[in-house]
């Protein structure tokens, strides 16, 4: 007997068709959305944390080394923030009725 967290992982870490209609692919499908949003939502905040950041130390009296301290960084890359997968799958008709 298994439960839903261990056969969504298993869904999530097999090789599925990605041609076919399935519950697979509807799983897998919503799982890379939920982490390309997540990914989406996390860099954004962070962008904004370091553009705030920046500001203060740009106002503070020794602003030189304040800026040193925050550093050089901008970002967070994440290759599911570009949100492929979505874009590849997502829109995919449905043939079949689950």
């Amino acid at each position: 007997m298994t439960n839903y967290m261990n056969y969504i992982k298993n869904i999530i870490n097999t090789e599925i068709e990605m041609d076919k209609d399935s519950i697979e692919k509807l799983v897998k499908i919503a799982y890379y959305m939920g982490r390309e949003e997540a990914a989406r939502e996390v860099s954004d905040k962070y962008n904004d944390h370091i553009a705030e950041q920046k500001q203060r130390a740009s106002e503070c009296r020794y602003h030189n080394m304040a800026a040193e301290i925050v550093g050089d960084e901008d970002y967070i890359y994440s290759s599911d923030y570009a949100g492929d997968f979505t874009n590849t799958f997502a829109y995919d008709e449905i043939k079949k009725e689950f």
